[in-house]
């Protein structure tokens, strides 16, 4: 990787692409000022670049505000709460520098597994893997092939990745050693304060120092954590295994979305192999499998075979669907293929329940139309995906 100058067209860009009013972390600073005033750019620009070159930041810099928000009624269970960090706007203007550039290197040398949909520019997040997964499904029943098929999910994964992993997967793509000694400097004084019905707690003793994983609401996290699971994807297509659409064509060994894994392979014994790969692999990064919603579908001759769970090298085993079972995936409920007419019952439930809260609301009749188009407009993808 070429090495980084951050210039002040670097920090407009940056500051151009995120939100105006996206909540601020101890800063309290919103990108809208950092936008208007644009004689600050040259000076951040010039402290960014003393920052890398140094391989430092000031701790105050590396210091999350994590807010827990109920998801129901029950506030007394602390598994009952969605965390939402925010970071310093400088912070994650400079990680957002850093992150353009690290794509740019990833892209120009086609580091990135053409099977990980998670960080790909342009791209079309959900739908590409669930596209190729719906014709794989719809092969096997039309011309009743064979196939092998796992769900793989890691138990939290964005906050189990060791940080060795992620100074070692920068080392093995060639990030700039300055980069990298930098965000090393920077991972060891991540920590955050918990904040709770908006008070924070304040004091030295009650930051909570973030040992595992990654730094949530950092902009390089995604691509961070997406790039320490490409070596998988690399061992999985080097083993020759995967499913073949047809003679000749290219094997599709397995689809990503992020942490989100689905592995093809034509035969019982061809599945083993990938999913002993993904286990030692995983084992070897120490990162855990969440067995509970892990699932193996087995088809011969276009139709489920029913089988008992796999036991695998490690000490672990995966239930395998019968043909009435579903597995969620990518937000779609699928067998062999995507079970439409329960997703399209899933919508349409998830709608009317919408419908009759706007409708049951004191909302004026021009805003209750406006909401009812707003939750058209959010279902809309849901429903052309499901259809399609």
């Amino acid at each position: 990787m070429d090495t980084v100058i951050i210039t002040p067209d670097d920090v407009v860009e940056a500051v151009r692409r995120a939100p105006n009013w996206k909540c601020p972390g101890l800063d309290g600073l919103h990108h809208y000022w950092l936008k208007g005033f644009v004689v600050c750019h040259a000076v951040l620009a010039r402290q960014f670049q003393e920052a890398l070159n140094q391989k430092s930041l000031p701790r105050v810099f590396t210091i999350g505000i994590t807010h827990l928000v109920p998801k129901d009624q029950d506030t007394t269970d602390p598994s009952k709460y969605r965390s939402i960090t925010c970071l310093p706007t400088i912070y994650k203007t400079l990680t957002s520098i850093l992150s353009a550039r690290i794509s740019r290197h990833l892209n120009s040398n086609q580091v990135m597994s053409r099977a990980q949909n998670g960080c790909r520019g342009g791209g079309r997040g959900t739908k590409e893997p669930l596209l190729v997964d719906a014709v794989i499904g719809k092969v096997v029943k039309r011309n009743r092939r064979n196939l092998s098929a796992a769900w793989i999910d890691y138990k939290k994964a964005f906050d189990s990745v060791p940080h060795a992993w992620l100074n070692r997967v920068l080392e093995l793509y060639k990030i700039d050693c300055t980069v990298r000694d930098f965000l090393g400097q920077c991972m060891g004084q991540w920590s955050t304060i918990l904040c709770h019905l908006g008070e924070r707690m304040t004091a030295a003793e009650n930051r909570i120092k973030i040992r595992r994983g990654i730094f949530q609401g950092d902009c390089l996290s995604p691509i961070w954590f997406c790039l320490s699971l490409n070596p998988l994807s690399t061992l999985l297509e080097g083993s020759g295994r995967g499913f073949q659409l047809r003679k000749g064509g290219t094997k599709v060994t397995h689809l990503f979305y992020m942490d989100d894994l689905k592995l093809f392979a034509s035969s019982r014994s061809h599945l083993m192999e990938l999913l002993n790969i993904t286990c030692d692999f995983s084992n070897s990064i120490r990162m855990e499998l969440w067995t509970g919603k892990c699932a193996v579908l087995h088809v011969e001759r276009g139709r489920v075979a029913n089988s008992e769970g796999i036991d695998l090298s490690m000490p672990i085993n995966i239930r395998t669907l019968s043909e009435a079972e579903t597995y969620r995936y990518l937000g779609m409920s699928q067998n062999i293929g995507v079970d439409e007419a329960g997703m399209k019952q899933s919508v349409c439930d998830v709608f009317y329940a919408c419908l009759t809260k706007v409708l049951n609301s004191l909302l004026s009749g021009v805003n209750k139309t406006h909401a009812y188009n707003g939750w058209i407009r959010l279902l809309r993808p849901t429903i052309i995906g499901d259809t399609s």
